[in-house]
């Protein structure tokens, strides 16, 4: 579920893969309701392009599309973390902040947005402004968590987001809290060995810098 975190993992592109090939046709095939082996969040490469350009295609069609509003935001945000870009930032905001105005309770597109909000901060020089970025998604990740604490997505969203934010910022001991949380839930529910396997060196990692700087 989230594999898309590990920004070590980037794509190398030499030529469409059977994968993509096979997703493109259930994009085309699933045209109206997008049915994918992958979920939205996990997407890369070819496979991530050629259903954000499905979801772009839906929403000019019906901008009050939430699901499409939201996945595309998504896949914008997953795809700004492989390689920082101001434009794709700015057009996950705007999906999210479309599918939240939708949908004002819906934990999953307010902790997506938060976590966009702050990369926001990765292109301002002013110092005052990258607070504000900062401070402003993160306050959104937090009202997520407190909306649904058990929620996997929620849970991973802030972990990674507070784990990769500046130390100084004192946001790694939510970066352990969520980790431990995961796993936790992780124990009654469904969760991939390489999503734990993720998680568990992550909550290491955190634990560390919280031991090392505090």
């Amino acid at each position: 579920m989230f594999n898309h975190f590990s920004l070590n993992h980037l794509i190398t592109k030499r030529g469409t893969t059977m994968k993509t090939k096979l997703a493109i046709f259930c994009i085309w095939l699933f045209s109206s309701t997008f049915v994918f082996a992958t979920p939205i969040e996990d997407l890369r490469g070819d496979e991530a392009k050629a259903a954000l350009r499905q979801y772009e295609t839906k929403i000019k069609e019906n901008p009050n599309d939430f699901e499409a509003l939201k996945s595309a935001g998504i896949i914008l945000h997953q795809l700004s973390r492989i390689h920082a870009n101001q434009q794709q930032v700015s057009m996950s905001e705007s999906y999210l902040k479309s599918a939240l105005t939708l949908h004002d309770n819906d934990s999953e597109a307010m902790a997506w947005l938060g976590s966009i909000t702050t990369m926001k901060a990765i292109f301002e020089s002013d110092p005052g402004k990258k607070t504000f970025f900062v401070k402003s998604g993160t306050r959104l990740l937090d009202k997520a968590i407190q909306k649904a604490p058990d929620n996997t997505v929620v849970r991973l969203t802030r972990a990674y987001n507070s784990l990769e934010l500046p130390v100084f910022l004192m946001r790694t001991k939510f970066a352990v809290e969520d980790f431990k949380h995961y796993l936790v839930l992780c124990k009654s529910i469904n969760c991939s060995k390489e999503h734990i396997a993720a998680a568990n060196t992550k909550l290491a990692e955190a634990e560390k810098i919280l031991a090392d700087n505090f």
